[in-house]
């Protein structure tokens, strides 16, 4: 039985690690680190030995041939031949293609982790913001339940003291219409409840089985940090920044396109032997080839390259004053949120002491119901503020902890 009630509450813990076993950015991230190192792999091929298997069957008809008198001395081309051979290439010198290549690779590589590092920081904000939800709106439902329970209460109440001649039949209806309004906030606060619990199970991707949800700890202060250490941490601008640096890369290795290439060279063939040409043979010698011009391609490349570095640099700039932006603002936000969170805690004090005397003076005859609904109206509101804030807070502590990676 104490098994069945501890596996019956889910924690935040519980939420967040789920959302991300279950996160389709996360997988898709992943699977881009892995292209990106089969991309550094593919890089350093360029330095790796190939080898080569061809062969080949040929008939010519005539058959090519020399000789005296019509008699056949020396057999130029034979009718039927065949040739089969294994061909070895290795690379010996790129002259910076080599060097290029793998570090526009691996800084590629670096800037795909750093993206996979800020979708998981995104992937746990999503999860605590519908986790708060979910328990906001289901503390939502509870002061919905309260207030109906005692408007229910007040019109037994108002009926009865029309009864006595301590109040006028109006109070009734007015109490029935307080009744009314107080089950049509029940039922929009239990469909945002609901709405609220299907946003946060479809996010770990598991069917509600009626979990209740773990109370929220007490709240920390908002956070005291430097700006330029939180930017510093941020995976979303790292991504950037190792991003133009592989663009940097790229530009070296399409300026590296012009230099020459030296590899070394064996094949060994076995054929038909044909006039002079012996049944097999095996060469070797070294391959050096020098660009002298390809018509403009390696310079429009380069230009091309150098652009994109410049886009992507203007990009970074943009993206880190889009994030100190944030960040900034995240930090007014919760200091605003934290203060607000008193004024909500003696609001709500003085609501329920205002709406305890308006009862005892409709009670005693003193005042209409129409105080007392409006008394105990400002009182739920209280209620539901002190909720919303508390909740609110929470929601901008998880967005501003993905903004500063922490």
């Amino acid at each position: 039985m104490l098994l069945f009630l501890a596996a019956s509450v889910l924690s935040l813990t519980q939420v967040q690690q789920e959302a991300l076993l279950h996160s389709p950015s996360l997988r898709e991230g992943e699977s881009k680190v892995r292209e990106s190192r089969y991309k550094v792999d593919e890089a350093y091929t360029l330095v790796h030995p190939t080898l080569q298997l061809t062969a080949s069957g040929t008939r010519i008809t005539p058959p090519v041939a020399f000789g005296i008198g019509g008699q056949t001395l020396v057999t130029v081309q034979p009718e039927y031949n065949y040739s089969a051979g294994v061909s070895l290439r290795q690379t010996l010198l790129t002259f910076g293609r080599l060097r290029w290549a793998a570090a526009s690779a691996e800084l590629n590589e670096k800037a795909v982790q750093a993206d996979l590092q800020d979708r998981r920081l995104r992937v746990l904000e999503e999860a605590s913001v519908a986790y708060y939800e979910a328990l906001a709106s289901a503390e939502q439902v509870h002061i919905s339940e309260d207030q109906l329970k005692a408007r229910q209460a007040h019109l037994q109440e108002a009926i009865k003291l029309v009864k006595a001649g301590s109040a006028a039949p109006f109070d009734v209806k007015r109490d029935e219409a307080a009744r009314a309004q107080a089950e049509q906030q029940l039922l929009e606060a239990r469909n945002r409840a609901g709405l609220a619990r299907i946003r946060l199970f479809t996010l770990i991707d598991r069917p509600d089985q009626g979990e209740s949800l773990e109370a929220a700890s007490e709240l920390p202060p908002p956070p005291a940090e430097e700006l330029e250490a939180a930017l510093a941490r941020r995976y979303d601008l790292t991504a950037s920044r190792w991003g133009a640096e592989a663009a940097r890369a790229r530009v070296s290795l399409a300026d590296s396109q012009d230099a020459p290439n030296l590899g070394l060279q064996t094949d060994y063939v076995t054929r038909n032997q044909v006039a002079f040409s012996p049944a097999r043979q095996w060469t070797v010698g070294l391959n050096l080839q020098v660009p002298l011009y390809d018509g403009g391609l390696s310079e429009t490349r380069v230009l091309q390259a150098r652009e994109i570095v410049e886009q992507l640099q203007a990009l970074y700039e943009q993206a880190r004053r889009n994030a100190s932006l944030e960040l900034q603002s995240l930090v007014l936000e919760l200091s605003n949120r934290y203060q607000r969170l008193d004024v909500t805690e003696r609001n709500l004090a003085a609501a329920a002491e205002a709406a305890r005397i308006a009862r005892l003076r409709y009670q005693n005859g003193l005042s209409t119901n129409v105080e007392l609904l409006d008394a105990e109206a400002a009182f739920t509101a209280a209620q539901q503020e002190k909720v919303s804030a508390r909740y609110q807070y929470l929601q901008a502590l998880a967005r501003y902890r993905r903004a500063a990676a922490l």
